[in-house]
């Protein structure tokens, strides 16, 4: 019986042990043997170049030489798998500056590891490989390579950051976009006088999400007081214990996030935290709020000479031109267009990705170019010269990620519009891209969430699933005297694909585009008389037509023919068979197609596809494929028409399937027979 006990409790340490080994990665600087290299496949990415083992940080407060810092600590440890990995061995860290003050960093270690004829043999980083750049005013960057790295070899730094900037506590990403991640771990010691907002996203759950709350003790130093009410030169020690909340968040065993169609930018769902200082909450005194309200923001980016500064002044310069512009125009909508169309036709955008300007509105209006934030505020300061009631909004492109609607958290904006309102009527537009037409935007811009720099600040929303475009597509083949058949082709293009035809037309030419077009048939055809209607109509949809002939080439009396010709989904865009992140059109699809084709002289219909009505998610989609016979012509109809731009992760495979099925119903033939 004593010996069961003793078996017993044996075991139960033995699992206590494991489940402690597994709430901490056996990854440790300096400690790698030959064990560590014999896993040269993972079963999370079987093809990965790379593999992180660890990635391990922590960020806490401690005692300064006379107020709190920040110290953070980070250890990377990566298996380098392929050449096509060796960037890894590349490090970079980005340290702030202001003014005199500035991070550093100290206790820099990084070491690469070989196995040769079963040893495990070290080389080191030399401290005179450490490069150190200053980025900008702001920003200083050291850098360095690892040595002597080659397949198979293993790698790993750590160094510490100490930081007197409290407001610049360092986000933490779990996941990584090329190589899976075996241990992703980051804590945060926070003492209660510093309150941040936590900001988090990703997919994948936390292995270990916890925390824990104590005190610690801190020496700092204060000016000692006169007697007199002021402070002296000297300084003295005191201590403080406030509580401290230690936060702890792991993921362990999460591949890649690879990139697929339909996303607005990975970084979106990339497993990741960042941190945004509050308030000040110190002993006997009031809380101290860090973090602007929206109209404070406002406030202060309408005062800012970098981007609202200048539109509230006189710009008389700017008069001679607007009146040029509006000269016996009434109404104000064409007044706003004029100018519109101006700004638009005449400046160049240099940048499309700013949050402020770079530059005073007379010197974008000399130089006739700027980054966006300068062009659209030129554009809004020459409306309000003709009286018309515009602001800017400001937004983040799909590309820059989403923004959060709660906080003004300013770099997560990166682009500004302008807004117009015409008795009571909205019109949003944006003078940087050349192919755009009043009142339009660019699909980059439907991004979600955005704010009008106004004083109150109104939240605006451009949702890609409000924004419903159409693709209409006709084809009409007959047969001629000589064998062939001869096609008319027309399409309306939606809005977004023709600022691309448009923008493509002007770098490439005409005939470019046709020959190009010809490619994209499923048999060699001769294309002719291709035009254009609309094309410089950039408020419309631009049409595109041409004729094209072919042969049909009888195979033992048999001509086979797919009916989508050159207009056929030939592959599903969702590749992956799962997918953890959301699917994110640029807008509501809404594609048909239309074809009548005369049957060739002297065959009969062997078979055709069948007609097929598909509904997805009870009638929020639809796939109509309609076929059929009238006399010697035969009659197809396609339309795949979608209720939302926008779909969660959990709809993915459903919708992948309903693509699935578009892309082989559009594969099937019609079998033409040769009459006997």
């Amino acid at each position: 019986m004593q010996r069961k006990s003793l078996s017993l409790l044996a075991a139960m340490l033995l699992l206590s042990g494991l489940a402690m080994s597994q709430k901490k990665s056996e990854a440790r600087f300096g400690r790698v043997s030959a064990e560590d290299f014999k896993t040269t496949r993972y079963d999370l990415d079987t093809s990965a170049a790379a593999v992180i083992i660890a990635d391990i940080g922590s960020s806490s407060f401690e005692s300064g030489n006379d107020w709190f810092i920040q110290v953070y600590q980070r250890y990377k440890r990566i298996r380098i798998l392929k050449k096509s990995a060796y960037d890894e061995a590349n490090v970079t860290i980005y340290l702030h500056q202001e003014g005199n003050q500035e991070e550093r960093v100290s206790n820099l270690k990084a070491v690469t590891y070989n196995l040769e004829d079963g040893k495990v043999v070290e080389t080191k980083l030399e401290s005179r490989s450490v490069f150190t750049d200053k980025r900008d005013k702001n920003t200083i960057v050291k850098k360095f390579t690892l040595p002597a790295v080659k397949e198979g070899s293993i790698i790993e730094f750590t160094y510490t950051i100490n930081s007197e900037f409290p407001y610049m506590l360092r986000p933490w990403s779990f996941q990584d976009a090329q190589y899976p991640v075996l241990w992703s771990e980051y804590e945060v010691t926070l003492p209660e006088y510093f309150e941040y907002i936590f900001l988090s996203q990703g997919y994948n759950p936390f292995f270990i999400k916890d925390s824990e709350n104590s005190r610690k003790t801190f020496t700092l130093r204060a000016p000692t007081n006169t007697g007199y009410g002021t402070s002296s030169q000297r300084t003295e020690a005191f201590t403080v214990t406030p509580g401290v909340t230690r936060h702890r968040w792991v993921i362990r065993d999460v591949a890649p996030l690879k990139e697929e169609n339909y996303v607005t930018a990975l970084g979106n769902y990339v497993n990741y935290i960042e941190f945004q200082l509050s308030a000040y909450r110190f002993p006997e005194r009031q809380v101290e709020p860090v973090m602007s309200t929206w109209p404070k923001f406002m406030e202060r980016l309408l005062q800012d000479e970098n981007y609202g500064g200048g539109l509230d002044k006189n710009n008389g310069f700017l008069s001679d031109k607007t009146d040029e512009l509006t000269k016996g125009v009434d109404a104000p909508k064409e007044k706003a267009i004029r100018i519109y169309n101006w700004v638009r036709d005449n400046f160049t955008c240099t940048d499309h990705s700013a949050l402020l300007g770079t530059q005073s509105l007379r010197t974008t209006f000399t130089k006739r170019n700027g980054n966006v934030a300068d062009i659209n505020l030129l554009l809004i300061a020459m409306l309000r010269q003709a009286r018309l009631n515009a602001a800017p909004v400001l937004l983040s492109t799909r590309s820059n990620g989403k923004i959060y609607p709660a906080y003004p958290i300013r770099s997560k904006f990166n682009y500004t519009i302008a807004n117009l309102i015409i008795d009571s009527v909205d019109y949003d537009m944006d003078a940087t891209r050349p192919f755009l037409g009043f009142g339009k935007l660019h699909e980059s811009a439907y991004n979600g969430f955005a704010r009008k720099v106004t004083p109150e600040a109104e939240l605006m929303k451009f949702d890609a699933d409000s924004l419903k475009q159409q693709e209409v597509t006709t084809i009409f083949i007959v047969n001629d005297d000589k064998g062939k058949m001869n096609g008319h082709f027309e399409q309306q293009a939606t809005y977004f694909d023709s600022y691309r035809l448009r923008a493509r037309i002007k770098e490439k030419g005409e005939e470019a585009y046709f020959k190009e077009r010809a490619k994209t048939f499923m048999q060699d055809v001769d294309l002719s008389n291709g035009k254009f209607k609309k094309l410089q109509d950039y408020s419309e949809p631009a049409i595109v037509e041409y004729d094209f002939t072919f042969s049909h080439p009888d195979e033992n009396g048999m001509i086979y023919l797919n009916p989508m010709f050159s207009e056929s989904l030939r592959s599903n865009p969702f590749k992956s068979a799962n997918r953890k992140y959301p699917v994110e059109m640029p807008c509501v699809m809404d594609v048909n197609y239309t074809l009548s084709m005369q049957i060739p002289v002297g065959y009969v219909v062997e078979d055709m596809p069948k007609s097929t009505l598909v509904k997805y998610n009870d009638g929020e989609g639809i796939f109509q494929f309609l076929i059929g016979q009238q006399g010697d012509m035969i009659q197809l109809r396609s339309r795949i028409k979608l209720g939302r731009a926008n779909y969660e992760p959990d709809e993915y495979t459903s919708l992948r399937e309903f693509f699935d099925m578009i892309v082989k119903k559009h594969a099937e033939q019609i079998v033409l027979k040769k009459k006997s």
